[in-house]
């Protein structure tokens, strides 16, 4: 990650400089934060991924939330906007209040929810670093 960009969010992702092609979200319970174990990655992650044509950032986490976890997410707030060298993605976070029981897909092997510090295997490090950026700016 080259840059984090905190803000309004309609005046971020409305920047030329600053379209997203990518979305995620962090989703937190009573027990922790949702991370996903990902069958092609072997690793612990957000959910989230590419943007569909036609899609806002907001709607493409809601449906690959639901795609990926099985859970229906709502009340999305703007975390911010993380710049790499050849793309962005657009951050969220979410209080979920009911769960719904996760199934096995394609890509995601198993659902967790993580606690700052527990070692459950490899994890993806910007999904780590999303969730700590989230927690700097509660």
């Amino acid at each position: 990650m080259l840059e984090f960009i905190v803000g309004n969010e309609n005046e971020i992702i409305n920047n030329s400089n600053n379209i997203p092609t990518t979305a995620f979200v962090i989703v937190e319970n009573e027990k922790g934060y949702m991370l996903l174990y990902n069958k092609y990655r072997n690793k612990w992650e957000l959910t989230g991924g590419y943007i569909e044509q036609g899609e806002l950032p907001k709607e493409s986490v809601i449906r690959e939330c639901k795609e990926e976890s099985n859970q229906n997410i709502s009340n999305l707030k703007f975390v911010g906007l993380a710049k790499y060298a050849t793309m962005n993605a657009a951050i969220y976070y979410t209080f979920l209040k009911t769960e719904e029981p996760f199934i096995e897909n394609d890509e995601i092997k198993e659902l967790y929810w993580w606690k700052p510090g527990e070692k459950i295997g490899e994890m993806c490090n910007d999904s780590i670093e999303f969730i700590k950026l989230h927690n700097t700016a509660k």
